[in-house]
């Protein structure tokens, strides 16, 4: 990906290495996996198409 100008720069190139800062989200991956038996590619599928989804909202909105 090309680099860009974000306040947030820094913590977006680390994301793939170190991840979300937020414990909220690796307890909910966890309730996920052990509690709920779901697979690693399962979780990511869901994420996926939750950040797609959100993806497209916002291009939606500045093209219109």
């Amino acid at each position: 990906m090309e680099p860009k100008n974000h306040p947030d720069s820094h913590e977006l190139h680390d994301w793939s290495l170190y991840g979300p800062k937020d414990p909220e989200i690796a307890n909910l991956v966890d309730q996920l996996a052990y509690d709920h038996g779901l697979r690693v590619r399962e979780i990511e599928t869901i994420i996926l198409r939750a950040l797609n989804e959100r993806l497209a909202s916002e291009k939606a909105k500045s093209s219109s």
